[in-house]
């Protein structure tokens, strides 16, 4: 039944729906880690301390924890 109405939909095996606030907080935290990224290896091409490094690591690690903390579970039909 699921896949019959998934593919009225135009839904392959490998699509799958979630929400729009799941999605958008995924993005949201995505574009933090990204941004840091940017920021350290900016950083980093100024100084490449001991107490710089560890300060840019700790900014990615910040901005990374989040990322790993999301997961998003696919939506079902009650």
């Amino acid at each position: 039944m699921a896949r019959k109405l998934a593919a009225a939909h135009g839904l392959g095996d490998d699509d799958l729906i979630i929400s729009r606030e799941q999605l958008e907080e995924f993005q949201s935290r995505l574009y933090c880690l990204q941004a840091a990224l940017e920021d350290v290896a900016r950083d980093l091409e100024r100084s490449s301390e001991p107490e710089d490094v560890a300060e840019a690591f700790d900014w990615l690690r910040t901005n990374a924890e989040p990322v790993a903390e999301c997961w998003i579970e696919p939506r079902t039909v009650s």
